[in-house]
């Protein structure tokens, strides 16, 4: 799919309701090459098909176009146009000659499609889970507030930011402020400091950002650098699941600021700029430890659980 097809997208795409990371349509954008995905717009329905490694490997939950003429929930599933969009997908494996399995899909999507094929094709789904894909989903105010013993940790390390680097400091937003010259800065150096040439995954999100900061008003993006002493310390950059669902698709600082809780006023000053949600998608773990423990540390409000099925 083209620009204009993720232009499209981004004024029909019916996401009320959603909130993984993987509809968000500037996501998808940014993936393709990742993941080879698959797009297509059909009967007023959007298909995704990903080519991914081991679990990320089958279709996405097919999401309808808002209908112009439907004032009410357009995001009511009902199972008649569930039946016509999984004749289309049964269709389509067979056209390509791949077993039909289903990936990144939400408890809610799964009970749909399991009452679904049931009802209508005599078939069941094997199921399984995987921890180190499930989406961190927080309260806005939560990240922004800081409030309650729950975040006292995270206050104590915004205090030690402000005791070491006093006043010296600023958050600049995007795209408010013309910083992308410095968010690409920063992603550079982190690349470097994390030996990104020896990582193929990592040289494909550094290319990611690039191309985020080419088409960022296409794609929404918001984010914003934090300045020490004049130099850009850290950035984030983030675009709209839905009209309440915000998803933070990239943060990075420079190490040296890391130990002294340049992550923790980031994420506090970036969410304070972003009332208009009322959730902040800090995407999955990737099963790395330390992130896992500090995506917890936060109190997500939910953890969106990720499922991946094969029909029997």
């Amino acid at each position: 799919m083209n620009l204009l097809d993720f232009e499209y997208l981004e004024n029909n795409l019916d996401t009320h309701g959603l909130y993984g990371s993987d509809i968000c349509i500037a996501n998808l954008f940014l993936l393709q090459e990742k993941y080879n995905t698959w797009l297509k717009i059909q009967n007023n329905t959007l298909f995704r098909y990903y080519y991914g490694d081991e679990n990320r490997t089958g279709y996405g939950f097919p999401v309808p176009l808002r209908k112009e003429s439907d004032s009410k929930d357009s995001q009511n599933l009902n199972s008649s146009w569930l039946k016509s969009a999984l004749e289309f997908i049964f269709a389509d494996a067979k056209k390509q000659q791949r077993e039909l399995s289903f990936c990144l899909i939400t408890r809610d999507q799964k009970d749909l499609i399991d009452e679904c094929l049931l009802k209508y094709f005599n078939k069941r789904v094997a199921w399984k889970t995987n921890r180190e894909d499930c989406d961190y989903i927080y309260l806005q105010k939560n990240l922004a507030e800081l409030s309650g013993s729950n975040y006292q940790k995270k206050r104590n390390h915004v205090s030690r930011f402000n005791r070491i680097y006093g006043d010296d400091w600023e958050f600049k937003s995007f795209p408010q402020n013309d910083v992308s010259a410095d968010i690409l800065s920063i992603s550079q150096k982190w690349y470097n400091e994390k030996n990104g040439d020896e990582k193929p995954v990592l040289k494909l999100e550094l290319q990611s950002i690039e191309l985020a900061l080419k088409n960022a008003e296409l794609l929404r993006f918001t984010g914003g650098v934090l300045y020490v002493k004049g130099e850009p310390a850290a950035m984030t950059l983030a675009s709209p699941i839905s009209d309440s669902v915000l998803d933070v698709i990239y943060e990075k600082a420079i190490e040296e600021y890391e130990k002294n809780g340049v992550y923790a006023v980031i994420n506090q000053q970036f969410s304070k700029r972003n009332g208009s949600y009322l959730y902040l998608n800090r995407e999955e773990d990737m099963g790395v430890e330390g992130l896992r423990k500090a995506k917890l540390s936060y109190k997500p409000t939910l953890i969106l659980e990720k499922f991946y099925g094969l029909v029997e």
